[in-house]
């Protein structure tokens, strides 16, 4: 929590001078408001009926917001900051009416010189009653949390042609609450939940073509479980190795690929050793400037959310579209599915058999812009969670709101 009070404050810090920089056209500082408000008809996450004996309850929901965005850019750094915090309030939620989250992001560039730049990228989110999100999400535990992603490449030019990328990334994912309750009821503590990742990597990028770059990969990562005591120790390390390729088909089609292998030791001496392939693939098409497709999917060993397991094995897609329909209006269709799979021998209880869960999520958003500074916005929201895990629940979410934004300066 301390992470999320220092960089807000940064952010507002810098918001104080907005009146000043506000009066050019080019400030560096622009604060935007949003107002929905919207049906939700399933709050609790549950199925129907309920393992958990709570019921499926629907409620309307107010949802306010308001982003703060930064762009500094001088003649060899560039620095951008982004702080969303939303309230969100429920009218047929019990116990908690009441949800607030914190989005933070924060990127840095900086040239050193012509061959040899740094950048700093950190992505944080505090979440309550987690639920689907994007690929950096999973499905978690029921509980408050807190969830930190930073990236750090140092990249030097060796020629023209070659590339040599040095970056390390440090992740953070921590419980706000002790325990939490599952599905049939059962208090669980989150001892084992709590993780933290570290890793490191180098990339080589060799220029083919000048639309063709063949990328070397190698990794190096560590996963902790702090609070977990021995006999639940999901301790892990792994290496990845493996080759990519980035090509420009066409001014409209950029592709890029990853694949390689994965070995991942358990500092528990009950688990032999795990070794899988991993893959990436993403694809970006522009037939036209009014319209972005973009499409991702990836294959590797995961860190799990099930406290039972060591790691999962999860393979991720998605695909959007953005499209102008006119120069006012604008539609936005996004879609993910997610499967994770566990294999009982990697279970810490040894009663326990493989198992899946799918997970899809879709995502619908039309805005009108009324004028320079006003939109007013429709969106749409479904998201599923499909587990045949023991303590895990199975449910669908669907979510409307009809909504205004303002670009307050």
């Amino acid at each position: 929590m301390k992470r999320i009070q220092i960089l807000a404050a940064a952010v507002l810090l810098l918001a104080m001078a907005a009146p000043v920089w506000a009066a050019s056209a080019s400030s560096p500082i622009h604060v935007n408001n949003r107002l929905r408000v919207g049906w939700d008809d399933n709050v609790y996450q549950v199925d129907d009926p309920s393992a958990s004996g709570l019921d499926k309850q629907d409620s309307f929901r107010i949802i306010e917001e308001i982003e703060a965005l930064v762009s500094l850019n001088f003649e060899r750094t560039y620095l951008g900051l982004r702080y969303r915090p939303s309230l969100v309030w429920y009218s047929d939620r019990e116990d908690e009416d009441t949800d607030f989250l914190h989005d933070l992001d924060l990127n840095f560039t900086h040239n050193f010189s012509p061959v040899l730049s740094l950048s700093l990228a950190d992505s944080l989110r505090a979440s309550q009653l987690p639920e689907l999100q994007d690929e950096t999400y999973v499905v978690r535990q029921d509980d408050d949390n807190i969830y930190n992603s930073a990236v750090a490449t140092l990249s030097y030019t060796m020629r023209p042609e070659t590339r040599l990328d040095l970056s390390g990334r440090y992740i953070l994912l921590e419980y706000t609450e002790d325990d939490y309750q599952d599905a049939a009821g059962n208090v669980v503590s989150h001892d084992g939940d709590n993780y933290y990742s570290m890793v490191g990597g180098l990339t080589l990028r060799q220029q083919l073509a000048s639309l063709t770059t063949l990328m070397v990969d190698g990794r190096y990562q560590s996963v902790v479980y702090p609070d977990a005591d021995d006999a639940d120790n999901r301790d892990a390390d792994s290496f990845f190795g493996g080759l990519g390729l980035e090509q420009t088909f066409s001014p409209q089609l950029i592709g890029n690929l990853r694949a390689g292998v994965e070995h991942r030791m358990y500092d528990n001496d009950a688990f032999d050793d795990n070794t899988q392939p991993y893959g990436e693939l993403s694809l970006t098409f522009l037939p036209s400037p009014a319209t972005r497709i973009t499409g991702s999917a990836s294959y590797s060993i995961y860190e799990s959310d099930v406290s039972n397991f060591m790691s999962q094995d999860r393979f991720y897609a998605s695909l959007s579209v953005a499209h102008d329909l006119t120069a006012k209006l604008n539609f936005y269709l996004s879609g993910a599915y997610t499967l994770n799979a566990y294999d009982a021998d990697y279970a810490l209880d040894p009663t326990l058999e493989d198992g899946d869960e799918n997970t899809f999520l879709v995502s619908m958003r039309l805005s009108y812009r009324l004028n320079r500074v006003n939109w007013l916005e429709a969106g749409y929201q479904f998201v599923m969670l499909d587990s045949d895990l023991n303590g895990r629940e199975s449910y669908e979410r669907n979510r409307v709101d009809l909504g205004w934004k303002i670009q307050l300066f």
